[in-house]
């Protein structure tokens, strides 16, 4: 009888030091995953916001992800070039009326995915397939003087839950939500851009 309690306490402290240790090791674990991903995410939310930087050099306003994807698929970019004489700096030659510029019209998608970037790929988030970056275009109205202007803004945005859900671990993923929600202006998730002011970075930068 004494043997089969000693086993039954060793049994015990063993499924304690597991339950001790698990409680550590899968947030911990969980972290480094969420890493990971979101370093991909930041990748692709920035190369969103160059596009969309892009577009409305062209259209004077942010794009939506249909219009950006078409945008980019058979749209065109526009660049500057400076002609000056031969020895003198632009801005002699500007001084002096001797610069000419000229408006030069290419490929957005030439010129936009040089660096390899997979269109197509571009919105799916890698870990949940079923799941995209969502996208939105709009204005914002503000004061410029006496006078009130809408601005465009855009936001391109993945959700914890979009990427953090297949992990498998709802409660950590519902912890991480709860934090972000308790914060002023916050985000649950992944974000460039901002609907409610004028801005084009990341809420990690």
């Amino acid at each position: 009888m004494k043997k089969v309690i000693l086993a039954l306490v060793a049994v015990a402290v063993v499924f304690l030091a597991y339950t001790t240790v698990m409680s550590v090791w899968s947030p911990v674990n969980f972290d480094k995953k969420q890493q990971s991903i979101e370093e991909g995410l930041q990748k692709q939310l920035k190369k969103i916001a160059t596009l969309e930087d892009a577009y409305k050099s062209v259209y004077d306003k942010y794009a939506s992800k249909e219009e950006l994807i078409d945008f980019v698929s058979n749209g065109r970019i526009f660049y500057i070039s400076a002609m000056r004489e031969q020895g003198l700096s632009e801005e002699d030659a500007a001084r002096r009326g001797l610069i000419r510029r000229d408006t030069i019209w290419v490929s957005a998608k030439d010129s936009l995915l040089k660096d390899g970037t997979d269109l197509a790929k571009l919105f799916v988030i890698a870990n949940n397939p079923d799941s995209s970056i969502h996208v939105v275009a709009s204005t914002i109205e503000q004061e410029v003087g006496d006078t009130k202007i809408d601005v465009p803004v855009f936001q391109a945005s993945a959700s914890y839950e979009s990427y953090l859900n297949p992990l498998g671990n709802p409660r950590r993923v519902r912890e991480k939500v709860e934090a972000a929600n308790a914060k002023a202006n916050a985000f649950a998730g992944l974000r460039v851009g901002s609907l409610t002011e004028v801005k084009t970075n990341g809420n990690w930068e």
